[in-house]
């Protein structure tokens, strides 16, 4: 091999290397500026199975990506937004919408001059990167456009290389003896660089150059199909079992599309042919890489649900978390993230809420479901359950941890203020309900007290208090879940719990009166009467960032979010 030969690979190996690059720049600028676009998509368009590949279809086109796009379902699936049966859809139809970055390579990439193209992409998304102010969305779109530009840049290396190579290097010695040989090498390429559209942009470039025939180019363009499916199971690792079953029927859907169309290859040739009968190889890559996704689309359309209930058959045994959420997501989608972060909130909520109630020994479902009235609850429940309280506490922090950690981790995929804003909120819901907790468990051992005392103004103190929080409770709860009449009254139930504050000062006096009451338990009234405001107020304020956050909309305004 020559110096020639040795800078003609290197210029090709730097091109696919700034293919990659421009790729994986325009993912992320997409996603960043179209995840709320994505996720509002997909929801509505989950219904039925048709609409579920037709929106994988149309997100994958937009995002250049299958990957990125099955990603995103196994997030959207794993934050509980979609089913398992929605995500199978957006991953068959994902399949087909990366045929049209081929297209696009073919038709564009081959068929012009694309330099001048490629740097005017480059030229105007970089100034307007730079002019645009960070929080304006558009920079996102400048920056996309960089990317696409870069991805051109790096067709156009790649294509001048190999047809460099092809005309002073003979590859006849390196060819394989069988078309297995190319897709065993399109599946090994893509797993390695983590893009179908790479390794098939790469063929066409060797195709173009007249490096390879059309039937290995087929046979890679194959096998890098199936190579995409571990991005998938690199994705689904430690996630939900859904989230597992969602990269199976991704795996099984490729591989078995992946099989028959290499038994078929010479069959599938010849519809390519008849199609489009006529065309350079370039393009007939692009259709022939199209028309045996369609098929194997059709093929397993009527066995969606099929599938689907018996991928349920496996990946029972979870891995314990304490999460329900947030672990199956990507800090890197900022709207599935965020709707992640409100579903592990509500989760945080419902911990703490049943660790208040049990705290004063009351049957959580009694007050959230069954909607006893108070006053016969603290007469049935009138002894202590006894259980570990401790436990429950530690529960609580360690979701409270991880949910702070996530926040922190998907706070820096973004320069985006709105996106910070919201994750501002959702720390201080997640600490209001913290110091909720802390409340409760600040008071634990002085309610053990309360329940041994003997006389009656220290019993009747023990009621007031048991009767707040369980109030607190009950309120807080019924305003959370959508009672508008709670929502509306919350801010009253407040100001009733501070005027039963003052009344309970008036129990401190008369328990200062008996003389068999200690001065030690006149100071734990005074330190309990604190805790329960405090504990109210918290479960106040948790409600308002809830409200503010739950409410959506595209943007706060710097007024909003500091009154939050």
């Amino acid at each position: 091999m020559n110096i020639e030969s040795v800078k003609l690979f290197i210029e090709a190996f730097s091109g696919l290397g700034l293919f990659l690059f421009g790729m994986i720049y325009l993912e992320s600028q997409i996603r960043l500026s179209a995840g709320r676009m994505f996720k509002r998509l997909v929801r509505w368009m989950t219904s039925t199975p048709l609409r579920s590949i037709f929106a994988g279809f149309l997100t994958t086109a937009v995002f250049q990506s299958s990957s990125v796009v099955t990603l995103m379902a196994l997030s959207l699936i794993g934050a509980g937004l979609i089913g398992l049966d929605s995500a199978i859809g957006i991953i068959f139809g994902a399949n087909i919408g990366t045929t049209v970055t081929a297209w696009i390579v073919g038709i564009v990439g081959f068929k012009m001059d694309i330099k001048l193209i490629a740097y005017m992409f480059v030229g105007i998304g970089g100034l307007g990167g730079v002019l645009l102010s960070e929080e304006s969305r558009w920079r996102n779109i400048m920056h996309a456009m960089v990317g696409f530009g870069l991805i051109f840049m790096g067709l156009e290396g790649m294509k001048e290389s190999f047809s460099g190579v092809a005309s002073s290097f003979s590859l006849e010695q390196y060819r394989f003896d069988h078309i297995y040989w190319y897709a065993l090498l399109g599946f090994a390429i893509t797993a390695v660089i983590q893009s179908s559209s790479a390794s098939i942009a790469i063929i066409q470039s060797a195709l173009f150059a007249h490096m390879v025939g059309f039937e290995a180019a087929a046979a890679f363009v194959v096998g890098a199909n199936i190579g995409t499916t571990v991005t998938a199971i690199l994705g689904a690792i430690g996630g939900s079992p859904d989230k597992k079953r969602a990269a199976m029927a991704h795996f099984l859907f490729n591989v078995s599309t992946g099989l028959v169309a290499l038994a078929a290859i010479s069959w599938l040739i010849t519809l390519t042919d008849m199609v489009m009968p006529g065309v350079d190889d370039v393009i007939r890559i692009a259709l022939f890489h199209t028309i045996f996704n369609l098929l194997g689309v059709l093929l397993w359309y009527p066995f969606i649900g099929v599938l689907a209930e018996w991928l349920k058959r496996f990946f029972k045994h979870e891995k314990p978390y304490f999460t329900k959420y947030i672990h199956n997501v990507s800090p890197r989608i900022p709207d599935v993230a965020l709707a992640a972060i409100v579903n592990e909130i509500g989760h945080l909520i419902e911990e703490v809420e049943n660790f208040s109630l049990l705290a004063v020994n009351v049957p959580p479902a009694k007050v959230l479901m069954e909607n006893m009235p108070i006053d016969k609850l603290l007469d049935t429940y009138d002894e202590k359950i006894g259980l570990s309280y401790g436990r429950q506490y530690a529960h609580i922090r360690h979701i409270e941890g991880e949910i702070l950690r996530f926040i922190a981790e998907a706070s820096v995929q973004t320069g985006d203020e709105v996106w910070r804003r919201k994750l501002q909120m959702a720390a201080k819901a997640t600490t209001y309900q913290a110091t909720a907790a802390k409340a409760i468990k600040d008071m634990l051992h002085d309610l053990d007290l309360w329940y041994e005392a003997e006389t009656i103004e220290e019993k009747e103190f023990l009621r007031n208090i048991r009767y707040q929080i369980i109030r607190s409770v009950q309120a807080f709860h019924r305003a959370y879940t959508g009672d508008d009449k709670a929502a509306e009254e919350i801010e009253n139930i407040y100001k009733r719990v501070a005027l039963s504050y003052q009344n309970s000062m008036e129990l401190i006096a008369d328990i200062v009166k008996n003389r068999k009451v200690s001065s030690e338990m006149v100071t734990i009234a005074i330190n309990d009467l604190h805790l329960s405001k405090s504990f109210t107020k918290s479960l106040r304020n948790t409600l308002r960032q809830m409200e503010i956050l739950q409410a959506g909309g595209g943007s706060l305004s710097k007024d909003t979010a500091a009154a939050a």
